[in-house]
């Protein structure tokens, strides 16, 4: 199994136990400012600790902590990402990263992007929901998500092709300004996404 870094970002988690965090002997964790407190929640002591702590007022930040200004290009989840990415991690799962301001989460999506453009990958998971991306490739489906979404992003995509789901699509181009792969469902134990040129933001959710 490859290696991955763990981060956890400040998002609101309400169900730790629908997480499903289970921490792997090699996984690197970076707890992203007010991610801290997710480790916290979950008995997990990071690796590291950064960010500008701006969401940790009143709460005691450990020794060690790479502290940031909060005026700054970065978002505390993209100066995590940078820090996996020089330590040669290329597998990349973010807890906390999903939920609360639409624009953090907007960013950590496009974050997924600065990952893939870099040689690596990147899964956003919540309680709820799981959000990755797919550029000329294939992917298999073997978990019961209730829907499942497929979007062009950044860019028209050719050849999608959806099985094993309630709408299929068989080498069908979609568009990034029209949404006809929401809301699909999963029939049977296993769905496959394929898409031949471009890149697929794939949102599995159980909501």
């Amino acid at each position: 199994m490859e290696k991955r870094c763990i981060i956890f970002s400040a998002a609101e988690v309400r169900d730790y136990q629908k997480l499903c965090y289970e921490r792997c002997p090699d996984d690197f964790i970076i707890a992203a400012d007010g991610g801290l407190r997710h480790t916290e929640k979950l008995g997990l002591v990071p690796d590291i600790v950064l960010g500008d702590m701006d969401s940790m007022k009143g709460h005691r930040v450990p020794g060690g902590a790479i502290l940031f200004p909060a005026q700054k290009d970065d978002t505390d989840t993209m100066l995590a990402i940078k820090e996996g990415l020089k330590r040669g991690y290329r597998s990349f799962v973010i807890y906390g990263g999903l939920g609360g301001r639409l624009d953090h989460t907007v960013a950590n999506i496009q974050s997924l992007v600065y990952l893939l453009e870099r040689g690596a990958t990147g899964t956003l998971i919540d309680e709820n929901h799981r959000v990755f991306l797919l550029r000329n490739g294939e992917v298999s489906l073997n978990e019961p998500y209730h829907y499942i979404s497929v979007f062009a992003y950044g860019g028209p995509c050719r050849g999608v092709t959806l099985k094993g789901v309630q709408y299929p699509l068989d080498r069908a181009p979609l568009s990034p300004d029209f949404p006809l792969g929401a809301s699909n469902q999963q029939k049977g134990d296993r769905a496959i996404i394929q898409v031949e040129n471009g890149t697929l933001l794939i949102i599995l959710s159980n909501e």
